[in-house]
C-alpha cells in the first residue's frame, strides 16, 4: 500500500477499541495513537501552566482539557505522519471541540479517501461484564487482558515489563464518570464526524478474532 492512511476507531469504554487498534497497528505497520499516552508523554516534556493542569485531571479520571488535547493531537499528528505508513486513532477525538479541529485537519493532510471511521458497538450489559474482568498493564495501557486462571492481578505483563492490575479508572465512581463523559462529550464528536464522513458500525460483542475480521472487511485496504 503506497498511500498514507488514518483510521479513527471509536467505542464506549471497554468496547475493545484499544485491543483492535493494537492488532491493526501491528498488522499494518501503522502508528497506534492513544490520547492518554501521547498526553502523558507531552506532560513529561512540557512545563507550561496549561500542561500542568492536566496532571490533576488525569489523576481523577477526567478527560484532559479539550483545547490542550487538540494542541497535543495536532502537533503529534503532524510529526508522526511525516514518517509513519499510517495512523490509528484509538478513541480520538474525544470531544466535539477536538473533532471540529482534528478531523478536518487530518482529512486535509491525507485526503478524504484515505480516512476511515469505525464505531465498535457493545451494549451496556456487555460493557459492565467486561470492566469487571479486565486487567491492564501498569506500564502500558494498550496491553489489556481478561481475568482468568492465567491472568490475575500481579501477573507479569506478557508484552512488557509491567504487571497486570485493576486500574483506578475502573473503580465504580471513576468508571461512571468516564461513561457519562463518553455519552456527553464523545458521542457528539462522533455525530459531528458522521455529518462529514461515513462511519461504519462494527459489532464489538463478537470474539476478538471475528471483530477484527469485520474491521478488515469494513476497511477493505
Amino acid at each position: 500500500m503506497d498511500k498514507k492512511v488514518a483510521i479513527f476507531l471509536f467505542g464506549r469504554p471497554a468496547s475493545g477499541k484499544g485491543t483492535q487498534a493494537k492488532i491493526l497497528a501491528e498488522k499494518m505497520g501503522f502508528y497506534h495513537f492513544t490520547t492518554s499516552r501521547e498526553g502523558k508523554e507531552y506532560i513529561n516534556s512540557h512545563d507550561d501552566e496549561q500542561t500542568k493542569r492536566q496532571v490533576e485531571l488525569y489523576k481523577t479520571g477526567k478527560l484532559f482539557e479539550a483545547e490542550w488535547t487538540t494542541r497535543v493531537v495536532l502537533e503529534k499528528t503532524r510529526e508522526i505522519i511525516k514518517t509513519a505508513k499510517g495512523i490509528i486513532y484509538d478513541g480520538t477525538p474525544r470531544t466535539l471541540y477536538e473533532a471540529k479541529a482534528v478531523f478536518p485537519e487530518v482529512v486535509k493532510l491525507l485526503g478524504k479517501e484515505n480516512v476511515y471511521v469505525l464505531l465498535i458497538e457493545i451494549s451496556v450489559d456487555e460493557f459492565k461484564r467486561r470492566v469487571e474482568k479486565r486487567l491492564i498493564c501498569n506500564r502500558d495501557s494498550r496491553h489489556v487482558y481478561i481475568r482468568s486462571d492465567v491472568f490475575t492481578p500481579g501477573t507479569k505483563c506478557p508484552e512488557g515489563d509491567g504487571v497486570l492490575e485493576t486500574r483506578d479508572l475502573d473503580q465504580k465512581e471513576v468508571l461512571q464518570m468516564r461513561t457519562d463523559e463518553y455519552a456527553q462529550k464523545t458521542v457528539p464528536a462522533i455525530k459531528f464526524i458522521e455529518g462529514l464522513h461515513r462511519v461504519k458500525i462494527i459489532n464489538g460483542e463478537q470474539s476478538i478474532e471475528d471483530t477484527h475480521k469485520d474491521i478488515i472487511k469494513a476497511l477493505n485496504l
